[in-house]
């Protein structure tokens, strides 16, 4: 097995530790709102820019994921485009997706996404989250049901984020020490919430000794996780002084007159990004018969 590494595109990350090791998954563990869906698309982000097909399996609606990473840039906005960033949803998959906690996928669940990982060539991809592939209702089998999950995704070669929410059950906790226990790499984030404040810890870096400290961090739209502190709340303002009767009326009487004029100016404007797909094609008429909701075309 190679031991080169590929960047993640978290610049202190890779700074540090060169990246993650290629073809192997590595984890990321983490609260609601800690950064782990933005990290996700930056990690695809980074896989875009070196050429590789990826692939991106969310909880959330694919057009909503989409929007949100076509702000990584026009070069993934393309690749969106063309299907060299696929995303894909639990939709439809099984009832009560829209919870996360008690997501359980059929068995043949995974022979489905083999197969598209397969089939399009996917070197690359982020599962997020994992949580419903690595539930079980034999506990004492987890261990050996996460060892073949994992030892699966590294025989297919592809470098693969594996993103889970913070374990707040005996249960919870069994099933994120089974992928710690398998994964080269694992990361904790954390946020503080009076001030927002995020921060990256590795607690786990397959072949180092050497113990990391807390990484700040913020998010910044477009590029993802950056080291830094988030910055103070600036104090409220304090209210200006009352006006006189004879302003009030010059001020009545100016904003009448120009109000016509003015309307569209002083409207506030909102702008959206849209996430164009590719046009139909053979791969995507095929793909969109998986249950997992392929949105393209």
């Amino acid at each position: 097995m190679s031991l080169y590494k590929e960047l993640t595109g978290i610049e202190f990350f890779d700074a540090r530790h060169g990246g993650v090791f290629a073809g192997r998954p590595w984890l990321l563990v983490g609260p609601s709102m800690s950064g782990k869906s933005a990290i996700s698309l930056q990690f695809l982000a980074q896989g875009v820019r070196m050429g590789q097909r990826c692939l991106l399996l969310s909880a959330q609606p694919a057009p909503d994921v989409a929007i949100w990473a076509a702000r990584f840039g026009p070069d993934v906005q393309k690749a969106i485009e063309t299907e060299q960033l696929i995303i894909l949803e639990y939709s439809h998959y099984v009832p009560g997706r829209d919870s996360e906690s008690s997501l359980m996928l059929p068995p043949e669940g995974f022979l489905e996404l083999q197969e598209i990982l397969t089939s399009y060539g996917i070197r690359r991809a982020a599962i997020n989250t994992v949580l419903p592939w690595v539930l079980t209702p034999n506990l004492h089998l987890l261990p050996e049901h996460v060892f073949s999950f994992v030892r699966a995704f590294e025989r297919l070669r592809c470098t693969t984020l594996f993103t889970l929410p913070r374990p707040v059950s005996t249960a919870a906790v069994r099933v994120k020490n089974a992928l710690d226990d398998v994964v080269p790499i694992s990361v904790t984030l954390s946020i503080v919430p009076a001030t927002g404040q995020r921060y990256w810890l590795t607690t786990k870096y397959l072949g180092e000794t050497r113990a990391d400290e807390p990484v700040p961090f913020v998010l910044v739209e477009g590029r993802g996780a950056v080291e830094g502190l988030e910055k103070p709340a600036e104090p409220a303002a304090s209210p200006a002084p009352a006006a006189t009767a004879t302003s009030e009326a010059t001020a009545r009487a100016t904003a009448s007159s120009s109000r016509s004029a003015d309307a569209a100016e002083t409207s506030p404007q909102f702008r959206f990004s849209q996430a164009v797909f590719g046009a139909p094609s053979q791969s995507s008429r095929e793909l969109r018969g998986f249950r997992f909701g392929f949105t393209s075309g």
